[in-house]
């Protein structure tokens, strides 16, 4: 009987590292569900007729398998127009998006916003994760 209990005892430890590896291997697969942090860049350019801001937007969410849904608004402030309103249905790929915005004159005193959100969906339509961002600049020729 004592040898049994020994053997038992020497089965339990032996299989613990099974069990807790078990445990952390499942771990990485939640944690790589996640949206990525929101590229914005905003780039002047010009020629003989003005000048113009050329925005790009990136959002992306892993794993690609998964439902994602982005959210995209650009807009000038004040608010008087949208240069980009842009909400995608469920979908699976990445979002990249370049808007031109019309340069302003410095004495105008204006600025463009970008307002951007990404989501992450379980294939349920549960929500995993977001991630969101907002960026302003002035429209003034540099």
């Amino acid at each position: 009987m004592r040898a049994r209990s020994a053997l038992s005892a020497f089965a339990a430890v032996a299989l613990l590292p099974l069990i807790t590896a078990g445990t952390a291997a499942a771990a990485p697969a939640a944690t790589t569900a996640q949206c990525s942090p929101i590229s914005i860049s905003y780039v002047f350019d010009n020629d003989q007729t003005g000048g113009w801001w050329v925005v790009t937007t990136s959002m992306k969410c892993s794993p690609a398998s998964y439902f994602k849904r982005y959210d995209l608004q650009i807009y000038d402030r004040p608010l008087t127009k949208h240069f980009a309103s842009e909400n995608t249905g469920y979908r699976t790929d990445p979002y990249d998006n370049r808007t031109i915005v019309p340069a302003t004159a410095a004495s105008q005193k204006k600025s463009a916003c970008v307002s951007a959100t990404s989501e992450l969906y379980y294939f349920d339509k549960t929500l995993i994760d977001s991630e969101s961002r907002n960026a302003c600049f002035k429209t003034a020729a540099p």
